[in-house]
């Protein structure tokens, strides 16, 4: 009876292990169905397709023309939109497939015409990009250009993937429109050409070698995803290739490939740590920099990879003491920033005549800010400088040597005991306003009337020598 029991638990687990078995090679065998891709290939038509597209001549040489046109205008004007609506009617991508497909299938002479016309497409490209930037009156550096001047590793892989997708589409019977406008604009082969143009047409080989190296990456890693593709849907040879050199050709793609991407990878570490000292810097100021009565008016962070990053914070309000600043200095190890220059910019002379020349300053830093953001909606250049130098010059008569006047006044006329000063606004009632800088006046008491007339007198015509101000007006108290 035992033995029949432990047949029957074996028997169970076999049937188990039978059934589970059969579940993992049942989903792996339908995932297989799901994820190929040799389903309704169509050889010949995509040979051909990709054939087509290789040619620059006639009409596709007026679309690339126009297209780069409104690529670099989209540039120019930072309009992301604009590029778009250029990328999707480019006809670039057409050779770079067709390189790909011809290493693929050993087509010697489509290889030589498909890298003939990617030449004349770039040569267009370039030229037209840089006739344009050369005659534009908007000469500006905007975003959108600087963002094609430092390709990274994250390029290298959005252009493999789309190449991928784009080879995938067109090898499908009945081509998949949205994919192949999909990876036109993911790609972006249109901007860095533009870019390009931007850098020859002003000089800056800085932009003109970033943005090519861009370029550069898209092409060659589109056709190379083109190639891998075709060889795993084992197109039919144009030409047969003995096994030593197809091993050859693997050995030159591979060392071609490697040495476009050895230059992403720097530059894609580079961006890494710049994030990351931009990350720790913002922390140390946020951390740091909390102090009663202070606040951080501007802060500037500038990473270098080669020499010391520098991080400058502008405090204003209360002043913080040299002790703070050495141990906010000291705590830069704490938060990852090492070979930093830290600078804290703040008015350290806390004397009254200089407090009053600079809030003055200030008050002419604050204005002349204004004006400048409001400068786009004044339209008249003589009103605007009209408007700016008169609130300059009332912003100079609300400041007056106060100290240097109550020493003067203190030697002068002995028979003063006080004295004050301030604006006095009077009306008439009918429209007419007017301000006078005022001083009041505090006699010694026992000085008689016809004195205090006479000093009175002498006090208004010195103050108005002393000020350079016909309205000054002495008023006894």
């Amino acid at each position: 009876m035992e033995q029949e029991n432990q047949q029957q638990e074996e028997q169970l687990k076999e049937n188990v292990k039978f059934s589970f078995s059969n579940l993992i090679s049942a989903l792996l065998n339908y995932f297989k169905v799901v994820i190929s891709i040799r389903q309704d290939v169509d050889y010949e038509g995509s040979v051909e397709s990709i054939k087509k597209d290789i040619d620059f001549k006639g009409v596709n040489v007026w679309v690339l023309g126009t297209s780069i046109a409104i690529a670099s205008i989209g540039l120019n004007v930072n309009s992301t939109a604009v590029i778009i609506g250029a990328m999707l009617i480019s006809p670039l991508m057409g050779p770079i497939v067709g390189i790909g497909l011809s290493v693929g299938i050993n087509d010697f002479k489509l290889l030589i015409r498909s890298l003939k016309n990617l030449g004349t497409a770039v040569l267009i490209s370039v030229v037209v990009s840089a006739i344009y930037f050369l005659l534009t009156p908007f000469g500006e550096v905007q975003s959108e250009l600087i963002a094609r001047t430092r390709p990274n590793l994250l390029d290298v892989l959005i252009a493999m993937f789309g190449g991928i997708a784009l080879i995938v589409a067109k090898t499908k019977k009945g081509t998949v429109a949205s994919v192949i406008f999909g990876v036109a604009i993911a790609t972006a082969l249109m901007p860095p050409l533009c870019t390009a143009g931007y850098g020859l047409a002003n000089g800056n080989w800085k932009f003109f070698m970033g943005a090519f190296y861009l370029f550069l990456i898209n092409s060659v890693f589109i056709a190379l995803s083109t190639w891998m593709i075709v060889k795993y849907l084992k197109f039919p040879l144009a030409t047969y290739m003995n096994p030593d050199r197809q091993k050859k050709v693997r050995i030159y793609i591979l060392v071609i490939s490697l040495l476009i991407i050895v230059p992403s990878g720097f530059t894609f570490w580079n961006t890494i740590q710049e994030r990351i000292f931009a990350n720790n810097a913002e922390r140390f100021i946020t951390e740091n920099f909390e102090f009663e009565g202070t606040w951080i008016n501007k802060k500037v962070i500038q990473f270098e990879d080669k020499g010391p990053s520098k991080i400058d914070v502008y405090l204003m309000g209360d002043i913080i003491t040299d002790y703070d600043e050495k141990k906010i200095t000291g705590k830069l190890a704490e938060y990852d920033l090492k070979n930093v220059d830290l600078k804290i910019h703040q008015f350290k002379d806390k004397s009254e005549e200089i407090a009053g020349k600079l809030t003055a300053e200030v008050k002419s830093g604050i204005l002349e800010e204004i004006y400048q953001k409001n400068e786009q909606l004044l339209n008249d250049k003589d009103a605007k400088i009209t408007f700016l130098e008169d609130e300059l010059l009332k912003l100079r008569s609300d400041t007056i040597p106060f100290t240097a006047i109550k020493k003067e006044m203190k030697v002068q006329y002995p028979n003063v005991i006080k004295m004050s000063y301030g604006k006095t606004i009077s009306t008439n009632f009918n429209n007419k306003q007017d301000t006078t800088p005022t001083f009041y006046i505090h006699w010694k008491p026992d000085l008689p009337d016809n004195d205090i007339a006479t000093e009175k007198t002498a006090i208004q015509k010195w103050l108005r020598v002393r000020l350079s101000d016909d309205k000054t007006t002495v008023v006894s108290y």
